[in-house]
């Protein structure tokens, strides 16, 4: 077990030269969204974390009935509009092949709801996407009704970041059973699946099975709503530099979104904090990072 710390962040989040270009630095796919969960400006806010996080280029795929939402929110990020009904997407294989065709990074699960259309997409993507797949949010709910014999022989690396309750779901135990363990439940269901586990919490447990690496930064003005949609994004832009380190990659995403948490709340406090505050600080978090 080791504490991550920001030394070990920098070797994520490395610098740049000046003959480096958008592609050096990943291509992503954000996938979410509905029109019961539309949050425009924090769908485009998932995007631009992605983005300050360090990805080359982010495309963000949304329901097209919240398109004309969203739109005026994005500024650097694509929009991709997905086939939808009834304010959920729609289980279309030739969009989605056009839409991973290029990227080395997707995250599906952000207020998209859990309708028959996600899950069909998130089955697709765990058979068929060969990079990194990270999943959160709706997209652990569809997961724990869809069972996690989905994730056997996945073909992508797999990040899973649920929260307590969600891990609970996909455990079928209690939210008491998981937070009487969590390292050993994490670090089991790791070795179970393949996969990476990012398990938040006061001290964020991340996992392979094989590393267990704990991530102390952090404070009581991110429990709000949105804190983990910022960290998914956060997470997917330096995924998408960090392709062949999902572990690694994890554990530095959740040290940078606590940190800039921290930043936050000490200009705001830890009552009226919102979100979009750590996003704020986003910047000034990975600036204290990389700067010995």
């Amino acid at each position: 077990m080791k504490k991550w710390s920001k030394e070990d962040c920098r070797q994520c989040l490395r610098w740049r030269s000046g003959e480096c270009n958008k592609g050096d630095f990943g291509y992503v796919a954000l996938i979410g969204g509905s029109v019961r969960f539309g949050g425009a400006a924090k769908l485009a806010n998932l995007a631009a974390n992605a983005m300050r996080s360090g990805a080359g280029v982010v495309k963000l795929a949304v329901p097209r009935e919240i398109v004309d939402a969203v739109s005026p929110h994005l500024l650097e990020s694509t929009l991709f509009p997905l086939s939808s009904e009834g304010g959920e997407i729609l289980f279309v294989d030739t969009e989605l092949n056009e839409l991973v065709g290029n990227v080395n990074t997707v995250a599906i699960g952000m207020g998209c709801g859990t309708g028959d259309g996600v899950k069909k997409t998130l089955r697709y993507l765990l058979r068929n996407f060969a990079g990194t797949l990270i999943v959160d949010a709706d997209g652990i709910n569809c997961l724990a009704q869809m069972g996690t014999d989905a994730l056997t022989d996945s073909a992508p690396k797999v990040i899973l970041t649920p929260h307590a309750k969600e891990f609970a779901r996909l455990l079928g135990t209690s939210v008491e059973n998981v937070l009487a363990d969590r390292v050993y439940l994490a670090r089991d269901f790791a070795t179970r699946y393949k996969v990476v586990v990012l398990l938040k919490g006061a001290a964020t447990v991340v996992t392979n099975g094989d590393d267990v690496l704990i991530v102390e930064r952090g404070c009581a003005g991110m429990a709000t709503a949105g804190s983990g949609d910022v960290l998914s994004g956060i997470l997917a832009g330096i995924c998408g530099y960090n392709n062949d380190k999902p572990l690694e990659a994890a554990a530095t995403a959740a040290y940078v979104n606590g940190l800039a948490g921290e930043l936050a709340e000490k200009l705001v406090n830890p009552i009226s904090m919102i979100a979009s505050d750590t996003v704020g600080q986003l910047t000034q978090a990975i600036s204290e990072i990389i700067e010995k």
